[in-house]
């Protein structure tokens, strides 16, 4: 069954809003037809702006917006190339250098040349950007379960499976 179709809802089900805001040629389709592109990207732009809210949401009282949010929560995981947070993030690599002067100047992280390599640039936590960024982890990671638990855990690792796979595919190409 096409996704377009699984998401319609019922005869007896009222239209939710954000299903009302898909133009009907977006929801119907099928894989092998360009519209069900279409429609996918317009679920994943919805998605998206939730997730960004939700992110929004825990960096509020600390005076963060989403993308300081998601990458101090990168950084959590460990010390990161200004290109590895540009990736992480979705902007590009100038735009993460900004955002690492915005929180360097908060005094949440710091650069760092590579044990590995002198020429490369890391950026880590300092031990006040650990602990915020531990704290919006546990929010984050709290939210993002609740976000997700209309998914079973099989649907749940399949949408993790297929977003990995797209967000490897260069823009513009098609998924073999």
């Amino acid at each position: 069954m096409a996704f377009a179709q699984e998401l319609r809802p019922q005869e007896s089900e009222p239209v939710r809003p954000a299903e009302a805001a898909v133009p009907r040629l977006l929801r119907i389709g099928t894989a092998a037809q360009p519209e069900a592109g279409l429609e996918a990207l317009m679920l994943t732009f919805q998605l998206q702006g939730r997730l960004v809210g939700l992110l929004s949401a825990e960096g509020r009282p600390h005076g963060l917006n989403a993308t300081e949010v998601l990458a101090l929560v990168v950084l959590a995981q460990e010390a990161t190339p200004v290109s590895g947070i540009a990736r992480a993030v979705g902007v590009r690599p100038n735009g993460a250098s900004v955002l690492v002067d915005r929180l360097k100047e908060r005094r949440l992280v710091r650069r760092q040349r590579s044990r590995r390599d002198s020429r490369v640039v890391t950026v880590d936590l300092t031990d006040l950007g650990r602990e915020l960024a531990t704290a919006l982890t546990a929010g984050v990671s709290e939210q993002a379960a609740g976000a997700f638990a209309p998914l079973a855990a099989d649907e749940h690792q399949q949408v993790v499976t297929s977003l990995a796979r797209l967000v490897r595919v260069p823009v513009g190409r098609s998924v073999s």
